[in-house]
């Protein structure tokens, strides 16, 4: 059950990221400057709840270093793409892009961890593409998409993939010598560095009032986002994990975006909207 509850938390953080970068652009803020400080105030929290003592005698240090060094920097990547993403395409099909993703984790715990392997978790993970497919908007008539934003889904699918695989990855191989807030203290501190060294190269090392306050708000979401997911990944497989999660955050923020930001989904995502929660019901049962 406490699997569960990590499943519902981490979804209620993702979602909540979602919402803040929405505000983020419409308020025209800079965003990198607001993630640079989402990751330092990340930072500060995590370390601040963990033991360093001994850190370096710990077993595997530099391979968990370099594994989150690399995790780090395609995490601010894939925030600057979701970011953008949500403002040239909209948040359903960006939310629907980068909750795709969870091909890449899902085959991982199948095929290299040897996960178990039922057919109402087949199905279910069938019914999962079938929705994504379903959730993914048509263009409009007449309507014309830059070909830049158009491959920001794109771009998101591939990264978002490999961001998850790697906390597959961390919890299957490395957490025995790690816990979660170090492993994370250490992602969001490159990730952290990574953005300080852009704003520097660009000079645009400085912060307004509001990025600090939107800043520090979604470094905490962020980091209970991640946090989470990693608690629920010790308690139940990731081949049922990462489609619970990714189609809870699809499925909420689509009603959110309806209530909220006057979203109007097609016919056929309310379709996809309905094959999703049919695959949830089978991959928890």
């Amino acid at each position: 059950m406490m699997g569960y509850l990590f499943i519902t938390l981490s979804a209620f953080f993702s979602i909540s990221v979602a919402q803040i970068l929405k505000l983020v652009e419409i308020k025209s803020l800079r965003v990198l400057n607001v993630l640079v400080i989402n990751y330092l105030i990340a930072v500060v929290v995590s370390a601040l709840s963990t033991d360093w003592s001994n850190i370096a005698e710990q077993k595997a240090f530099l391979p968990i270093i370099l594994h989150s060094s690399f995790l780090g920097v395609l995490f601010i990547v894939n925030f600057l793409l979701y970011s953008k993403s949500i403002d040239k395409n909209g948040m359903g099909i960006s939310i629907t892009a980068m909750r795709m993703s969870l091909v890449f984790p899902i085959l991982l715990s199948l095929w290299v961890y040897q996960e178990p392997f039922t057919l109402h978790l087949g199905i279910g993970i069938l019914l999962t593409f079938v929705a994504l497919i379903l959730l993914i908007p048509r263009s409009k008539k007449g309507e014309k998409v830059q070909l830049k934003y158009m491959l920001l889904p794109v771009f998101l699918f591939f990264i978002s993939g490999i961001t998850d695989s790697g906390l597959k990855v961390f919890e299957q191989e490395f957490s025995i010598f790690f816990d979660e807030p170090k492993f994370l203290t250490a992602l969001f501190f490159f990730a952290f560095l990574t953005g300080s060294v852009v704003l520097l190269a660009r000079k645009q090392f400085n912060f307004r009032k509001k990025e600090w306050a939107f800043g520090t708000i979604l470094g905490i979401v962020n980091l209970y986002s991640s946090y989470f997911i990693l608690l629920a990944l010790k308690e139940i497989p990731g081949s049922i994990t990462f489609p619970v999660v990714n189609l809870s955050i699809m499925f909420i923020g689509t009603l959110i975006g309806v209530w909220m930001w006057k979203d109007n989904p097609q016919k056929r995502q309310w379709i996809g909207l309905f094959v999703a929660s049919i695959a949830i019901l089978l991959l928890v049962v």
